[in-house]
């Protein structure tokens, strides 16, 4: 306890000459300007720096002339440094120059070292060194980056390129398979380069990007596009992924199919899947629910055996209790459109066998129909509509009370499916409104005996 209290007079004591506490003052002052010059400047670097990066509309030089202001306020900053490199490598790129580059690749190798655990500056440093062609130090540089950020997608995505570029094949779609899982939304462009790489080559392609069930249909619908069906269908079935996709991946291989015209593949696709609505066909009819008795979505529907309505300005759907043919109810579209439109009311496609006779037959029923183009019934080859197309007349202006209609058509031997439609066509001179409403009920599909 004595000694304690002899060293706190001593302190006490040490410090009242007035000279000492001044030189201890102004020390204390110092330091706190010094830091704050050097906080000053930092901020004035990293200031110019943001804005130069940010401001699209500079030019090279200007952009450049910034970056060398940010240095000499502030040339400790690695991110400084960073930014200059850019700067730099931007105006090689566009004035082709020499200079620029070795400017660039001076800025990044001293950021790197400055910090080393910044994947960003490894990868404008990586692609620096790839423009100017060693391709050794770039690859190095390329797969530091990768290694310090192995989730990032512009790393692999940069590094894979390299790779592609410098003839490694397999190391290029590791790296863009790497590049996929976490950006899927490149698939379109990684697919392209795979298509290139090997020649068209369905199966090699599909080693090569393995691609995982986030974008499994995604992938097979490229492969439908680029005709290579067969293998897109091995894709999507393999492990049993067919049954356990979503109704939304579904869809999306379904209607590629659809689009490309086929019919059997694309109703394989989605009946085979446990996740999708399986509607069934009406007693003797290939048509689901063409009595309209159960209720009918105006957003999505099920690709076969389902009323798809999309959902249109002027146009009113509902299903009617009051004025119906037979059954509960009745379907009803209202119309006040002006505009010139070739509109789809309603459509269903089932599936039919080739060369062989059809019967549609349903009611209809209108009342203060208006138009120069009234709604019609439609059938044609939901594959190729060249091959099939026939419709009835247009529905008369007016009022008409219920009547029935039968349409017979004949399916091409190519037919494997068929879509009945109401339709509105547009116009040949516009403006061309449609006013009214059309009571629709009772549809048939079935082969004429």
């Amino acid at each position: 306890m004595n000694r304690l209290a002899s060293l706190t007079v001593m302190i006490s004591i040490s410090l009242r000459p007035l000279p000492l506490r001044l030189a201890i003052g102004l020390g204390l002052s110092a330091g706190l300007v010094a830091l704050s010059w050097q906080i000053i400047r930092a901020g004035v670097g990293s200031s110019v720096m943001t804005y130069i990066q940010r401001a699209a509309d500079l030019s090279p030089e200007a952009q450049i002339e910034g970056a060398e202001i940010a240095l000499r306020w502030s040339p400790d900053d690695p991110l400084i440094r960073y930014g200059a490199g850019g700067a730099y490598l931007t105006a090689a790129a566009l004035e082709q120059s020499d200079e620029r580059l070795r400017q660039a690749l001076a800025e990044l190798r001293r950021a790197a070292q400055m910090s080393p655990e910044d994947y960003r500056i490894w990868l404008a440093l990586g692609r620096a060194l790839d423009r100017e062609g060693d391709e050794r130090q770039a690859r190095r540089a390329l797969e530091r980056a990768a290694n310090l950020a192995p989730h990032h997608f512009d790393p692999h995505w940069a590094l894979g390129n390299h790779l592609l570029r410098a003839g490694d094949d397999n190391g290029a779609f590791a790296e863009f398979r790497l590049a996929l899982s976490s950006r899927p939304s490149a698939l379109n462009l990684i697919f392209d380069y795979a298509w290139n790489s090997f020649g068209g080559d369905a199966r090699a392609i599909t080693r090569a990007l393995e691609p995982p069930d986030a974008i499994r249909a995604q992938f097979a619908s490229l492969l439908v596009e680029r005709n290579r069906t067969d293998t897109a269908l091995e894709v999507w079935r393999a492990d049993g992924y067919n049954r356990s996709a979503s109704p939304q991946e579904v869809r999306i291989l379904a209607e590629t199919l659809m689009r490309h015209g086929r019919m059997a593949d694309a109703y394989a696709v989605w009946y085979e899947a446990g996740t999708t609505e399986h509607p069934e066909p009406d007693s003797g009819s290939l048509l689901a629910n063409g009595g309209f008795e159960r209720a009918i979505s105006l957003e999505s529907a099920p690709p076969f055996l389902a009323w798809i309505i999309r959902p249109q300005r002027g146009l009113t759907i509902s299903l009617d209790r009051e004025l119906k043919r037979e059954g509960a109810y009745a379907f009803r579209a209202g119309f006040e459109i002006r505009e010139n439109v070739d509109l789809t009311i309603a459509a269903q496609t089932v599936m039919v066998r080739a060369s062989t006779p059809y019967q549609l037959s349903f009611s209809a029923r209108t009342r203060d129909l208006r138009s120069l183009s009234n709604p019609q019934i439609e059938v044609f080859d939901a594959g190729n509509p060249s091959r099939l197309s026939v419709s009835l007349p247009q529905f008369r202006n007016g009022e008409t009370d219920w009547t029935a209609y039968t349409l017979d058509f004949t399916t091409s031997p190519q037919t494997e499916a068929v879509t009945v439609r109401v339709r509105r066509p547009s116009c040949n001179d516009p403006p061309c409104p449609l006013l009214g409403r059309i009571w629709l009920d009772e549809f048939k599909l079935a082969e004429k005996r």
